[in-house]
């Protein structure tokens, strides 16, 4: 049986305030699926989740349809009456962070766009909604278990 890639996050160059105390994490490379503006971008599942905390205001910001948070699980997304918001973040999007670049079995340092799931039925989509993941760091990632 196949295993999938197994990478390791291990900096990040522009991200939340509370993710580099929690680096470096792991993440096993699920797929491949397209997105909204270009090919290439990798689903991946933390070995052990990420701690999330913002603002409905701040989520707004971005892609994600803040509308979401009312079916969230209680379990992994906690949305409080000051608009506070605190998360555990099980999965991940990954992009090359230059576009035409590659993922490859030899990755150190490689730079990647990286988003927070916070719908899980991203996981079953065929390609990237933008609506339901946070766009949260440029981080460094390294290949620790090439797969095969």
């Amino acid at each position: 049986m196949a295993r999938n890639p197994v990478v390791s996050i291990d900096a990040v160059e522009v991200g939340p305030p509370d993710l580099p105390a929690q680096l470096p994490c792991t993440a096993t490379l699920l797929r491949m699926l397209p997105g909204p503006d270009r090919e290439g971008y990798a689903l991946a599942s933390l070995a052990h989740p990420i701690r999330f905390s913002t603002t409905t205001a701040q989520l707004g910001e971005g892609t994600y349809d803040t509308r979401r948070l009312a079916g969230a699980d209680p379990a992994t997304v906690v949305v409080r009456a000051d608009g506070s918001v605190e998360a555990l973040v099980y999965g991940l999007v990954l992009a090359p962070r230059v576009a035409g670049a590659r993922f490859h079995p030899a990755m150190t340092g490689f730079p990647v766009a990286l988003a927070y799931i916070l719908d899980p039925t991203q996981l079953r989509d065929a390609a990237v909604d933008l609506t339901k993941v946070h766009y949260a760091a440029i981080a460094l990632i390294s290949v620790v278990d090439a797969g095969g």
